[in-house]
């Protein structure tokens, strides 16, 4: 992984950050790492001439860049798993099927697993349903997809049949599944607080459940 401003060879990587601005390319970098995505760092004008699929860069460098379909260091800040969306998009959106699933492990904490076009988009635990809808929410806001499909565990049934209830009623082009959650997290040691609810959320996501 490339860490340097500027260099002088081409890329290669399908993802190039392209800003000699200190503080946006150092936040640009810090979450594409946290994502564990590679990418190529090179000069705007450098960036210009590459044929890179994705090109992250500053609303003051877009025009040495001339591109219509530039990602902006601005957009991190708005909705982090939106800007990871939008990198798979530019990547493979012309490859894979266009799906976005939301798996819920629903339970003193609740656990969300976000796929996106085959790929993990995001994992988080929230700490009410309140929280959680909101969150749930804005991932099905957000992110255009062709099928949206929202997965809830069954192990506790009010807070499953709250939340199916609140995202039916607002999106109801969203297919709703209720999942059976038993072994979703059984080889998770039990004191993995978080770790655990995220990768029963994971599981949830990727069964089939029953229509809601």
């Amino acid at each position: 992984m490339n860490e340097t401003p500027l260099v002088t060879e081409q890329s290669s990587n399908q993802i190039v950050v392209a800003t000699v601005e200190g503080r946006p390319y150092y936040k640009i970098v810090s979450m594409l790492k946290s994502m564990n995505i590679s990418f190529s760092s090179l000069s705007p004008e450098e960036a210009s001439k590459t044929n890179a699929k994705v090109i992250i860069t500053t609303k003051n460098e877009a025009s040495l860049i001339r591109r219509e379909d530039l990602i902006f260091d601005f957009q991190l800040d708005t909705f982090p798993p939106l800007f990871k969306a939008r990198l798979l998009k530019n990547l493979n959106g012309n490859y894979l099927e266009d799906t976005l699933v939301v798996g819920v492990d629903p339970g003193n904490r609740i656990g969300i697993y976000v796929l996106y076009l085959h790929s993990e988009l995001y994992s988080t635990v929230q700490r009410s349903i309140r929280e959680a809808v909101k969150f749930i929410m804005n991932i099905l806001s957000c992110i255009n997809s062709d099928k949206k499909i929202l997965k809830i565990g069954n192990g506790d049934s009010i807070k499953c049949n709250h939340i199916a209830q609140e995202i039916k009623n607002l999106y109801r082009s969203v297919r709703i599944e209720i999942v059976n959650e038993f072994g979703t997290s059984r080889n998770i040691l039990p004191n993995c607080r978080g770790i655990r609810d995220m990768w029963s959320a994971r599981s949830i996501a990727l069964r089939s459940g029953r229509i809601f």
